[in-house]
């Protein structure tokens, strides 16, 4: 007899239940919104399409989506530029492109439109944008932060991103439960909230002396600032390390299953994150 199917993974809230436009929502990103939903059968907001007519390309949550990709160059030359002002346009190019970031998820659903092509490249333009602007603070942090203090957090955050995209590759080719172990949790959310406000900040920090100056109370100030800037960032890299452990916890048994002989629920050894309760017990065969 084949095993039954697993019970679907749950989300794991921080706050509560809460609508789809909340940092406590189960959607993390544009394309895994509608990844979701196209498993689920026939997208209810993407544009239905005769068989062999072309998707548009250049709509409004792309052209957003394009631009923070466009961004990035923008910001590295702001980074390495003399003028006293780069710093701070390099940070405003940050912060702006962290705002399309949330736009074009927004446009698409309120628009109800999206394409293939789109929900590949949102998360590959915010993955481009986030690792370049960790890399550089690493390489260059604002005073009187040091490499030692910022390469740690960044390893991190990295690293779980290529985790995580590693992660959905599998997911996406062995189809099945599969995929519904690497459902997006509001952990993810908070992640990536926190890790925005403290990169941020640390850009906006960075060679801030340039337009404040240097008097004694705005240089403590600064310093003040930016070791809470990094405390932002130290708790955005727990929330992936945490987020990251749910997400393997909810793949293990697909690890030592992958040919599908068992399911979640009847495997030998149970899921291993507490928050997704505890599987129900085997029925045995007569």
């Amino acid at each position: 007899m084949g095993s039954k199917p697993g019970p679907p993974i749950k989300r794991i809230p921080l706050l509560g239940v809460s609508p789809e436009e909340s940092l406590d929502s189960p959607i993390d990103r544009r394309s895994d919104y509608y990844r979701q939903r196209a498993r689920e059968g026939l997208p209810p907001g993407v544009v239905q399409q005769q068989q062999g007519q072309a998707q548009p390309l250049l709509t409004a949550p792309n052209a957003l989506t394009f631009l923070r990709v466009l961004l990035v160059p923008v910001l590295v030359v702001l980074w390495f530029h003399p003028h006293q002002l780069a710093p701070l346009m390099a940070a405003i190019t940050f912060i702006v492109a962290a705002i399309t970031d949330w736009a074009d998820g927004y446009l698409a659903r309120r628009m109800k439109v999206t394409t293939a092509f789109g929900a590949f490249l949102d998360p590959v333009a915010d993955k481009i944008m986030v690792s370049t602007v960790l890399v550089l603070l690493a390489v260059s942090p604002p005073e009187p932060l040091s490499h030692k203090d910022l390469a740690i957090p960044v390893v991190i955050m990295i690293g779980r991103e290529i985790t995580m995209s590693a992660l959905r590759e599998w997911a996406a080719s062995s189809g099945g439960g599969a995929h519904k172990a690497v459902k997006v949790n509001s952990l993810g959310k908070w992640k990536t909230a926190l890790q925005m406000v403290a990169l941020s900040a640390l850009l906006l920090l960075h060679k801030a002396h340039n337009v404040l100056g240097r008097e004694e109370h705005v240089v403590e100030a600064l310093h003040w600032a930016a070791r809470a800037s990094l405390f932002v960032l130290w708790a955005g890299a727990f929330l992936a390390v945490w987020s990251l452990s749910n997400y393997m916890a909810n793949v293990w048994t697909y690890f030592r299953y992958p040919n599908g002989f068992a399911s979640p629920q009847n495997s030998p050894r149970p899921m291993l994150s507490p928050r997704l309760g505890t599987p129900p017990a085997r029925k045995k065969s007569m």
